[in-house]
């Protein structure tokens, strides 16, 4: 059987992420990250001797006429693609080139969005086969030996299908227990050229450290994909894919992709030290709660080639962060950055604006709590009612929801009118935010000082362009 793993084209010119709770545009950081999802896809699928094929149209800058082109070319069996809130439309358009080009293919899309609402999807793109719901690995490996057999689809645990003009959704797929059972994802597939790490221009790759998550924020819709249930790769094994990318592919900068890298300590200091003790050459980010860290671990992620940790902040005020069902406290969110900059760490904060309760008050103290943090970086959110998760309910039922246009669920847009702000103030808002922590001297200063060479100033003039775009 032939596989064909594909990331849909731009949204008009919009360079979207499209990786389980992340759906925003590459300027958000300015990059694009690797495929995670679909390259763990190509790599079960190839895992079980099936012939795999990845093409990621965002970074290869391909259309809609080269994707039926493509699937002309490749007369795939399969065709498993992403698709997100923000990009909804565009994506699901990528069926229909698809079919133009290769009408024998059978097509199932990943994600979310569709993971969340099915019906949406086929009714999008009639001529989609399949919604895989949740994590796509194991639906894959059984769809594929289906087909291979000529036999229906209609039981296969994690799928949902249209029969007879009627929705069909089959039962849950209990997702991977063991991670380490899972290859490693088949980044050989791409051209890693053109994904490159924001000041370095290093090349990097997403590595999965862990999936699911217990927590019960409401905001969040990852375990619509992952689950709730923290499932973790060994150390050994993490550690065994960074080591192999950096001898077979001259790659030693990663992205530590995971709800939190550090949701289990004794397992983050576990890497931290594996890496230490094999005495690799690399660079790595990850994400963090702030009540998951302390002095020795971030001294143990510093040792191990961790250079910048991003803490999941959300706001500073505790009355917001509880409503987020967060579970944290402004002290903790302090004590975790002060930790972090004495272990010499870059740091960042993820914070959110126009969560229902918010009053302008709120997002006054929110700004001048980040301002007077030891932080590198401040990405600052609006509250978007993503479906799948518990934000997008509350809202559907207070009539919250400003907007039926899927591209303003992008989180540099807001897409509710909440009391004491409409959607549009929300946004104002959130620039007013970005203006007043990075148009400082400091701040200012602090990213300059980065720049030692020509080719550091060409970089940080490009990652400006893309920031903007998304501020």
């Amino acid at each position: 059987m032939r596989v064909w793993a594909l990331n849909p084209p731009a949204d008009h010119g919009v360079k979207q992420v499209r990786e389980g709770r992340c759906m925003q545009r590459g300027g958000a950081w300015t990059t694009i990250w690797t495929p995670l999802s679909l390259a763990y896809c190509a790599a079960v699928a190839r895992e079980d001797g099936h012939e795999a094929h990845l093409n990621d149209c965002i970074v290869e800058e391909l259309d809609f006429v080269d994707v039926a082109r493509r699937a002309a070319e490749l007369k795939p069996d399969l065709v498993v693609m992403n698709a997100v809130t923000p990009s909804i439309d565009s994506d699901m358009t990528t069926v229909e080139a698809v079919k133009r080009g290769w009408p024998g293919a059978f097509v199932a899309v990943i994600g979310i969005h569709t993971s969340a609402l099915p019906q949406d999807a086929f009714s999008r793109a009639p001529r989609l086969d399949a919604v895989i719901r949740g994590e796509p690995e194991l639906t894959v490996r059984e769809l594929l030996v289906a087909l291979a057999a000529g036999k229906p689809v209609d039981e296969i645990a994690g799928l949902a299908v249209m029969r007879g003009g009627e929705l069909k959704t089959n039962a849950d797929r209990v997702p991977v227990e063991n991670l380490d059972d899972l290859p490693f994802p088949a980044y050989d597939l791409i051209n890693t050229d053109l994904y490159r790490m924001p000041y370095t221009d290093g090349r990097f790759l997403l590595v999965a450290t862990g999936r699911g998550c217990p927590h019960p924020c409401v905001f969040c819709a990852d375990h619509t994909y992952y689950g709730k249930k923290l499932r973790l790769r060994s150390a050994k094994n993490l550690v065994d894919e960074l080591e192999y990318w950096g001898k077979k592919h001259g790659i030693r900068e990663f992205l530590f992709w995971s709800e939190g890298f550090t949701l289990s300590p004794p397992r983050a200091k576990a890497v931290a030290k594996e890496i230490i003790a094999r005495k690799l050459d690399i660079e790595w980010v990850c994400n963090s709660r702030v009540d998951d860290v302390d002095p020795e671990l971030l001294g143990l992620f510093k040792q191990a080639g961790c250079t910048i940790i991003g803490f999941g902040v959300e706001s500073g005020v505790q009355e917001m962060l509880d409503a987020m069902k967060k579970g944290t406290t402004v002290e903790q969110i302090r004590q975790a950055i002060d930790w972090a900059k004495a272990a010499k760490l870059q740091t960042a904060a993820h914070c959110m604006l126009g969560f229902p309760g918010e009053t302008r008050q709120t997002i006054q103290r929110t700004v001048d709590f980040v301002r007077s943090l030891k932080l590198d970086f401040a990405q600052f959110y609006c509250a978007v009612p993503f479906p799948g998760c518990d934000l997008y309910d509350w809202a559907k039922e207070e009539g919250w929801i400003a907007s039926d246009d899927y591209r303003k669920y992008e989180q540099n847009q807001s897409a509710m009118d909440i009391p004491g702000f409409t959607s549009e103030q929300i946004e104002a808002e959130r620039s007013r935010a970005y203006k007043r922590f990075y148009l400082r001297p400091s701040m200012i200063g602090n990213h300059l000082s980065r720049l030692t060479s020509l080719k550091d100033i060409k970089v940080f003039g490009k990652m400006v362009k893309q920031f903007v775009s998304w501020v």
